[in-house]
C-alpha cells in the first residue's frame, strides 16, 4: 500500500508541476504532460491490483532460461566441456 501511495503521489506532483508551469509560462493550462501524469496517477491508483499481479507472476521468471531453451542449450555446462590441457614435451 505504501508503494501504491508513493507512486500515485509522485505522478500527482508531476502533474501539478506541469499544470503550474503551463499556467505561469503563459502557455495553456491544459498541458499535455499534466494530463499524461494525471491519467498515469489514476491508472496506478485504480489499476493497482492487475499491475501487482503482473509483477508478482513475472518475479520468479528469467529471460536466460527461455533464451537457452530456445537455442537448445543446457544451463549446466552448456553441453560441451573444455578440452583437457596439453602436456608439454620439453624433456
Amino acid at each position: 500500500m505504501i508503494i501504491r501511495v508513493l507512486i500515485t503521489t509522485a505522478a500527482l506532483l508531476l502533474a501539478g508541476y506541469a499544470f503550474w508551469d503551463g499556467a505561469l509560462s503563459g502557455g495553456h493550462v491544459l498541458n499535455p504532460f499534466g494530463i499524461l501524469f494525471l491519467s498515469l496517477s489514476g491508472a496506478v491508483w485504480f489499476g493497482w491490483k492487475p499491475l501487482r499481479e503482473i509483477f508478482r507472476s513475472t518475479r520468479d521468471e528469467s529471460v536466460i532460461p527461455t533464451i537457452a531453451a530456445g537455442a537448445g542449450w543446457s544451463i549446466k555446462g552448456m553441453g560441451k566441456r573444455a578440452p583437457p590441457p596439453r602436456q608439454s614435451a620439453s624433456s
